[in-house]
């Protein structure tokens, strides 16, 4: 059975599946709803963002094991950061919203295959997709730059470079070399996977519930029309599988917070994305990295802030050293001492703080409570609320019998038990963010209708956090032997055993 895996970036599962229930993308239900079947709680992961959400779909594994904590991140591992100068992003910190995307492959860690890698042996086909390794035949998204140049002036947009993604694939399948320069392979893939970035561009832009989101939605309608005549032209439409998913939903954004400009006001000097290599020359106590904005990596120096501040000198700060909660909780700042901790779960704009004690524990503080996530084995979960409120507002959860504070679960029966909630699978969530050594200090989920830096024009939607808008995903799957079910909790690591079934 071949398979194709169509990529919506952004597409909110609510938003898809209520143009569904209108009959307005008729394409969609005719080649994957009426041909297979529609999961209606599907689970992103924790960042939910592009990039590292990507990576699910295609390994198998949370971003935490694959050490891809976010859409920009520092790896504070390297303990002599000052010595590289301006090259340093080049070194040990990414950010791939740019040039650096084209280094997730390597970023990603080599223990966990790939699905270009599990089948090394046939012919595979990448298509605008960011995440290639293994992949025999690599169309890399340099349409997506084009659509940042021209796009503003509409001579080149985001809804033609999801078009030119469905184009390449029908190129890749009749075998026609249209471009001279461009590899086709001799056969029809077993795999492709295509990237569709259109209706997340729409959704910041104008806001994941707009007009203009929709019609980018019914756009990539259209592509899926031209996919299905395609593989029915080759006759190859009953022998292949077809999966649509995203990467991430998004909430509506009308609030925005500096977070790296807040915590120099405090008395640190914030080394801060996405212009690092312009701060080469400066000297910093802290990193702040921002992730679809709803979500942000603190990475701050053990020892505090130094005293004296010099513009254009590294302070020798040792960053392969990670400070305690204690530390934390008793931060040496410019002029004095602060709990961070307690700082920044009191801002307005922050829903919750996530800090990890150990490899077996992570806390979850909010402005009025304090939980603990723990973790035993590969699979199985506790969570408890240790002083005031529910940080989860899983209360109601308890009240009603599904969980119980304290209580071990398996991580199937966290995702059953809170799919429907705010902050679904959260416990899970949470603890697995934390097995990457590129995770910071402290890792923040802003509350909803906020983000956490500022952008030009400014965010009509974010992503990246654990709100319910940005977790649940659509999952379609048609013509596949995979026994997926419309009531089944699924998370988007599950769609790889799809795709190779």
């Amino acid at each position: 059975m071949r398979s194709i895996f169509v990529l919506i970036d952004g597409v909110r599962a609510d938003v898809l599946y209520g143009m569904l229930n209108e009959k307005s993308l008729p394409n969609i239900r005719k080649h994957i709803v009426e041909r297979g079947v529609i999961v209606r709680d599907a689970v992103t992961v924790f960042p939910s963002t592009t990039g590292p959400a990507h990576a699910p779909f295609l390994t198998g594994a949370f971003p935490g094991p694959l050490n891809m904590p976010g859409i920009r991140w520092f790896d504070r591992k390297r303990n002599n950061y000052q010595n590289y100068g301006p090259l340093a992003w080049l070194q040990f910190e990414r950010d791939y919203v740019g040039p650096g995307a084209f280094a997730m492959n390597t970023d990603m860690s080599g223990k966990i295959p790939t699905i270009f890698e599990r089948l090394k042996d046939s012919t595979t086909a990448a298509i605008f997709e960011p995440i290639t390794r293994g992949a025999k035949f690599i169309y890399p998204p340099l349409a997506n730059v084009m659509a940042k140049i021209f796009g503003p002036l509409r001579a080149f947009t985001w809804e033609h470079v999801d078009a030119l993604a469905a184009r390449t694939l029908e190129l890749v399948y009749r075998c026609s070399a249209l471009v001279k320069w461009m590899k086709i392979p001799s056969e029809p893939p077993v795999f492709s996977a295509v990237y569709m970035p259109g209706v997340d561009e729409a959704s910041h832009e104008h806001g994941p519930l707009s007009e203009n989101t929709r019609h980018a939605i019914k756009n990539v309608d259209k592509q899926i029309g031209h996919i299905a005549k395609t593989l029915i032209d080759l006759d190859l439409y009953d022998e292949t599988s077809i999966v649509i998913s995203s990467d991430h939903g998004l909430r509506p954004t009308s609030l925005h917070f500096d977070l790296s400009k807040f915590l120099t006001t405090v008395g640190l000097d914030v080394r801060t994305f996405p212009v690092t290599f312009l701060q080469g020359l400066g000297e910093f106590d802290a990193t702040v990295a921002v992730s679809g904005n709803g979500m942000a990596h603190i990475y701050l120096a053990k020892e505090g802030a130094e005293d004296i501040a010099y513009p254009f000198q590294y302070i020798k700060h040792d960053w392969s050293k990670k400070p305690s909660l204690g530390d934390l909780e008793n931060y040496r700042i410019r002029k004095g001492h602060v709990n961070m901790i307690d700082l920044v779960s009191q801002l307005l704009p922050i829903e919750q703080v996530f800090a990890s004690e150990n490899k077996a524990t992570s806390h979850v503080f909010s402005c009025n409570g304090h939980g603990v996530v723990k973790r035993k084995g590969r699979n199985d979960y506790s969570y408890d609320v240790v002083r005031g409120e529910d940080p989860l507002g899983y209360a109601a959860l308890v009240e009603e019998g599904k969980i119980a504070y304290g209580e071990w679960l398996n991580d199937r029966e966290w995702l059953s038990a809170t799919c429907k909630t705010e902050f679904p699978d959260a416990p899970v969530q949470i603890a697995q963010i934390f097995e990457s050594s590129r995770s910071g200090d402290l890792v923040l989920n802003s509350r909803s209708g906020w983000d956490l830096m500022p952008e030009i024009p400014p965010h009509k939607g974010s992503h990246g956090g654990l709100h319910a808008a940005e977790m649940k995903v659509p999952l379609l799957v048609a013509n596949s032997n995979y026994q997926a079910k419309p009531d089944q909790p699924l998370r988007t690591l599950d769609v790889f055993d799809i795709l190779l079934s």
